[in-house]
């Protein structure tokens, strides 16, 4: 099989910008991570695309094709001809902007085997405000989200403070705290930016905990149950990495976050492959705060939590047409940092 994985912050499509520090080192991670694993498998020739500001990628041999983007020219030459060669897509993108659909959509368009959610449910969980609607609709747990163009409208109170980010954001990008109302309302004062392009929600405290998932045509199972670690540094949020599977069980169970993941997916048609859904988990409740539709950051220490490849799992997946196991993994914990 040839696959072209494609990391897009990684891949040259910024060329024409500078790139975004954390996204670029996060993307480069999941990228060297994913093909350090298919790299283990028999039958698979990569192609990849790099920005040439990048250091090279030392693990990708003659066999397989890695392309060097040094202008915009390079990157839609190389992006067509690797859609063109390839039997198969497997992209990794943020949703921002319709980023991750749209490249999904390519692979469709191209007759390409898409080995990724469907480009209708990556933009339903792309924005946060409607994925939201879709969760309560399905009387899933979600914290309340209102658009910040209706917040004069509601009544919301939290002794706890609130949470501003971007409706189509990824991650923890551009997050902002408020400890109080009246700030938060001097703020959204000040702002230029559309005020339907931001979301604001309660913060809630409690566990921030993320899920990975391996998603079938008919089926889901949990590969890890991630710690997330959250800083708030002068009232902004950051994601600084993860402990794969390492949250107590007194926290969050398998049995539990195998119940919470089946009610995802089957709320969201279309989901597929490599999944993440970020929690938070408090005394009372489990809250589904974001959904990926595609690999996470926290696959980086993946492989060595499980007893198993987790690219072979895909492959394994695709070829018999169903989940590859039907006894436990075994899992520790693994420490990955930003």
């Amino acid at each position: 099989m040839k696959l072209f994985v494609y990391e897009h912050i990684t891949s040259g499509a910024l060329i024409n910008e500078s790139l975004p520090t954390s996204l670029s080192h996060e993307g480069n991670n999941m990228l060297v991570a994913l093909i350090n694993d298919l790299f283990q498998l028999p039958n698979i020739e990569l192609i990849v695309l790099r920005d040439y500001r990048l250091l090279p990628l030392a693990t990708i041999t003659n066999y397989h094709q890695c392309h060097i983007i040094h202008s915009y020219e390079d990157f839609q030459h190389y992006y067509a001809l690797a859609l063109n060669e390839a039997d198969a897509v497997l992209p990794i993108a943020p949703e921002t902007d319709n980023t991750l659909c749209t490249i999904q959509q390519s692979a469709l368009d191209n007759n390409k085997q898409l080995l990724a959610s469907q480009p209708h449910s990556s933009k339903l969980c792309g924005d946060k405000y409607r994925c939201y609607q879709h969760l309560i609709h399905h009387k899933i747990a979600s914290p309340q989200t209102f658009l910040a163009s209706d917040w004069s409208h509601h009544n919301l109170t939290s002794s706890t403070g609130y949470i501003v980010k971007p409706r189509d954001g990824a991650g923890c990008v551009d997050t902002l705290y408020f400890p109080y109302a009246g700030g938060l309302e001097m703020w959204l004062a000040t702002q230029s930016t559309a005020l339907d392009t931001l979301i604001i929600q309660p913060y809630i405290e409690g566990h921030h905990i993320s899920l990975n998932l391996l998603c079938s045509d008919d089926d889901c199972m949990v590969l890890a149950i991630n710690q997330q670690h959250i800083k708030n540094k002068n009232n902004q949020l950051f994601f600084s990495g993860s402990t794969v599977n390492g949250v107590d069980e007194n926290i969050l169970n398998f049995s539990d976050a195998s119940h919470i993941a089946m009610r995802v997916y089957q709320a969201i048609a279309g989901l597929w492959g490599f999944i993440g859904i970020d929690l938070i988990v408090t005394e009372n409740a489990i809250l589904v705060v974001d959904i990926n539709p595609r690999l996470t950051s926290s696959y980086v220490g993946l492989a060595n939590s499980l007893t198993h490849n987790p690219a072979e799992l895909l492959l394994s997946m695709i070829e018999k047409n169903k989940l590859p196991l039907t006894t436990p993994l075994q899992r520790h914990p693994v420490g990955v940092q930003l």
